[in-house]
């Protein structure tokens, strides 16, 4: 089983959220804001984001891997009217944040990550700077994270279109491009 955004509940934790803002109240019988609840607490219950085995957690990037599960922790925390359990998905994003730190290689041309593929020898990949598999992906959860942490739950969230429907309508911060600049008086 696999617990990543991709191909497990994280992924499926947005299925819920994109049906709740359909209207869909339930799916089985189950209300879809507890199914997607559960998701959450089943990719935390696996133990993300320790790696526990070869091929357990071998990628920190937004697709697969630890930023992506951070980035859902925080959507759902946002959107969460229970400030108890909202106050525990920011404590376990911090927790996806805090593996990513500690996991950047750091030197004087910046900071990045290397995942690694157990299939292959060498298991470590060269690093990645892409939205999915790389330091962009990354990047964006950690900086949204901190924007959190300075602002509170209530912070704007930047529309991104892989997730944008799992963050509340009020917080949504639409980028519409380039300001314009007003013209010198007397131009």
């Amino acid at each position: 089983m696999t617990w990543n955004w991709c191909h497990g509940p994280a992924g499926t934790s947005q299925l819920f959220a994109a049906l709740a803002l359909a209207g869909v109240p339930e799916v089985a019988g189950y209300p879809v804001v507890w199914l997607r609840q559960r998701c959450l607490d089943a990719i935390l219950a696996a133990g993300v984001p320790r790696r526990l085995r070869p091929g357990f957690w071998d990628n920190d990037g937004r697709c697969c891997g630890t930023a992506g599960v951070g980035d859902v922790l925080l959507d759902a925390a946002q959107d969460c009217p229970d400030q108890a359990r909202a106050a525990r998905l920011l404590r376990d994003t911090r927790t996806m944040a805090d593996a990513l730190a500690e996991r950047a290689i750091r030197d004087r041309a910046g900071a990045r990550w290397r995942f690694t593929e157990h299939r292959r020898d060498p298991s470590l990949l060269p690093p990645g700077t892409s939205w999915m598999q790389g330091a962009a992906g990354i990047a964006a959860f950690l900086l949204r994270l901190a924007r959190v942490i300075q602002d509170g739950l209530a912070a704007p969230v930047v529309d991104r279109p892989d997730q944008w429907w799992a963050v509340p309508a009020g917080l949504r911060a639409s980028h519409t491009g380039p300001r314009q600049l007003a013209a010198p008086a007397g131009t």
